[in-house]
Order: C-alpha cells, then sequence, then structure tokens
C-alpha cells in the first residue's frame, strides 16, 4: 500500500480484546493473497477506492474528510479528517457501504456499493465441504446482480465449476480490475468473514452470511458422467480424513458397520483417499446410501442425492446439512467445533482434553451399535437392502 493502513471497524468489533484482535487481522490480510494495490479508479487523482475482501479507500495528501456509514442502517464506521492514508475495513462481508469525501470543505466524492455489472471474486479456502454448501450461493449472486463473477478454488473442485457452474471464471489470483472480492472460508474464528459468528451457523446459512443480500440457492445436483459399473448393491463409506478431529475414532466401529452391511448382502465401497472427485461422484451416485464423517465426502453424497448416516463428535449436530442420520454421543463431551475459540489459521483439535486420556472422546465413544441403528432405520425407511428384495 501507498499510504500507511487503518483499520476500521463496527461495534461489534470493539467488543474483541484489541491486541490480539489486530494480530490476527494482520495475519489473515497477509495469507490471503489480495491485491496489494487499490485500482479503482474514482475520478481524483490518487483518491482510489474497491471493496477487495472489505472496503479499501485510499486517500492522498490534502485537507479531505470522509464519512463512510452502512446505507441500510446509518452506522458510522469513518467520519474524521484524514490524509495520506488507507481505510480498509474489518469487516468482509457484503455490507451496503455508503462512502461520501469532501476536500477543502466541498464535497466531491460519492459512492454506494453496487455490484451490479462489476467484476466480483470469491475466493474459496480449501475447506471442500464448505466449496460445495456454498458455491450455488456464488452462481445466484451471479443471477440476482447480474455481474461478471470468478472464483478461485482448489483445483479438484475446478470440475464442479466447469460442469454446473459455467458462467463463473476459474483464475488462480483475484482480477486486478475486481470491484469487490469475498474470501469464502467456514473453518476459521476470524470473527468478521462473516455477519454473524461462524461458529453459531449452520453450513448451508455461511453463503447468506457472507453475502446477506441473495435470495436462498436451489440445490444443485451433482449428476454421475458414466454408468454404473458395479452390479450388486453396494454402499460407500468414508470414515476416515486427514484430520483425527474429523475422523471416526472408534478402533473396531468400522470393522463392524462394515460386517453388519455384507451380512446384509451389500457390497462396501471405501471412497476415501486419491480418488478424483468425478470418481466419488460416479461412484456415490449408484450406491443406496453414503457413511461419512464431517466432511466434503458427505457433503457430495448429499449434492448426489442419496442418503448420509452422518457421524461427528466435534461438531453441533446442527452444523451440517439436515439428516435424521446424524450419529453423536451426547453422554459425552462434544461439539466443540462450535463452542471454543481459535485463532486464525490454528487446526481443529480436542479443545478441553488435548494430550490427556479423553482427547477426541466425542469420536471414540461413538459405538458401533449407533451407526448400525442409523443404517438400519435408513434401509427401512427408504426400502433399501434385504427388505426391498423382499417385495
Amino acid at each position: 500500500m501507498k499510504y500507511p493502513i487503518r483499520y476500521i471497524f463496527g461495534s461489534r468489533a470493539q467488543t474483541y480484546p484489541k491486541e490480539p484482535y489486530m494480530r490476527e487481522l494482520e495475519t489473515f490480510n497477509d495469507q490471503i493473497s489480495m491485491p496489494q494495490s487499490i485500482f479503482g479508479e474514482t475520478g481524483i487523482d490518487g483518491l482510489l477506492l474497491d471493496f477487495n475482501c472489505g472496503l479499501r479507500l485510499q486517500i492522498p495528501e490534502g485537507n479531505w474528510h470522509v464519512r463512510i456509514v452502512d446505507f441500510e442502517s446509518k452506522y458510522i464506521f469513518f467520519d474524521e479528517d484524514i490524509s495520506c492514508a488507507t481505510l480498509i475495513s474489518a469487516e468482509k462481508y457484503f455490507i451496503d457501504w455508503e462512502i461520501a469525501i469532501w476536500s477543502d470543505g466541498e464535497p466531491v466524492f460519492y459512492h454506494l456499493f453496487d455490484p451490479r455489472g462489476q467484476r466480483v471474486h470469491f475466493r474459496f479456502d480449501r475447506e471442500s465441504d464448505v466449496s460445495i454448501a456454498t458455491l450455488p450461493y456464488v452462481e445466484q449472486f451471479r443471477r440476482q446482480f447480474e455481474c461478471e463473477v470468478s472464483c478461485s478454488i482448489d483445483e479438484p473442485m475446478q470440475c464442479l465449476v466447469r460442469e454446473y457452474f459455467p458462467h463463473v471464471t476459474l483464475t488462480s489470483t483475484v482480477p486486478d480490475d475486481s470491484y469487490a472480492a469475498f474470501y469464502i472460508r467456514a473453518a476459521s474464528n476470524f470473527p468478521f468473514l462473516t455477519q454473524e459468528n461462524v461458529m453459531r451457523i449452520h453450513l448451508l446459512q455461511l453463503g447468506n452470511s457472507i453475502l446477506r443480500r441473495i435470495d436462498q440457492p436451489p440445490k444443485v445436483i451433482y449428476r454421475p458422467t458414466k454408468p454404473r459399473s458395479i452390479e450388486e448393491p453396494y454402499v460407500c463409506i468414508g470414515v476416515q480424513t486427514s484430520s483425527p478431529a474429523t475422523s471416526w475414532l472408534n478402533a473396531d466401529g468400522c470393522t463392524q458397520v462394515v460386517e453388519h452391511l455384507k451380512s446384509l448382502g451389500y457390497r462396501v465401497e471405501n471412497v476415501s483417499g486419491e480418488h478424483s472427485l468425478s470418481d466419488q461422484i460416479n461412484r456415490l451416485a449408484y450406491a443406496d446410501f453414503f457413511i461419512g464423517v464431517s466432511s466434503g465426502l458427505s457433503w457430495l453424497a448429499r449434492a448426489v442425492d442419496i442418503p448420509v448416516v452422518l457421524i461427528s463428535g466435534i461438531t453441533a449436530r446442527w452444523y451440517e446439512f439436515d439428516t435424521p442420520y446424524r450419529v453423536y454421543n451426547p453422554l459425552v463431551c462434544h461439539g466443540c467445533f462450535n463452542e471454543y475459540y481459535r485463532a486464525y489459521g490454528e487446526p481443529v483439535k480436542c479443545f478441553l482434553f488435548k494430550r490427556t486420556d479423553r482427547a477426541f472422546e466425542c469420536s471414540k465413544n461413538i459405538s458401533a451399535r449407533q451407526v448400525i441403528s442409523a443404517v438400519d432405520r435408513l434401509i427401512a425407511d427408504h426400502n433399501l437392502g434385504a427388505q426391498r428384495n423382499e417385495t
């Protein structure tokens, strides 16, 4: 930035301890790789404005007065004389920014945030569950505001953008001419990516909490691209992830569930690991159902429109998508992902009992019997497996 940065905050930000929050804000801005320069021209020499991950306003030397408010609520973010500074908002979600600027006491510039007809960029973090849950919101944003939309997203997810969101342009970085950019992430407690505390909202509400002004998008169903390759009835399973926090840690649980499924005549396909996203879609789409954890695979199974048995102790039972086959153990510590503060970029861990015998008891104490009961209910509800063969 050409001039020193000065952050502006809403009143919610003022409830956080200033020093640790400022450290996280600096870390966040260093890591998100937004353009270092502000490119939005105002028609006034040296006065630049864009909305790339929050409001960014460069003010040159001079006798300036700047007033920044939320147009809807008229909440005042900034109303001061200022010179040779760069203002950046702490809030990164959609706000109806209203900017008025005076020079030598005379009004010289006014702008109301409006993405219609503009280029808007969405930067996704490496969370496949978040990407699957929020990509429909990006398309809805494009339609509703009739704007040009681009996104940078993890390489395995790019096939979904090409196939189901063809009007969204894939880029590796934020285009320099972007009018606005939004950062899509849930597994961080940086407080102001969303209008609500991200730990307190359903993951399906994340897109609306960041973008605010858009309608609920329709559910997108991912269809197989190849014919069925397995003749007999089968079930897909994926209960191990790259993190112990989201894996099912019952030592013998998976073995017992697989044995039960085989006793019902099912073939069991493990779709975890080194499968391409298109291969996983093709495998999941023809399965009777999926057994998984709080991960992208469970969201992918939901997106191909098959029933899901979802096992998770670390997240609150309301956090993922609705399924009547949600499995957790309420009798032990659970749900800490949605309870405890994490610094930006800090991995999910066992917050209360790390390095003790009780570490991840939320997962270890989900029994095979609990999962089997959910499986049996699902089979009965959907008339699957042996019961289907009898009818």
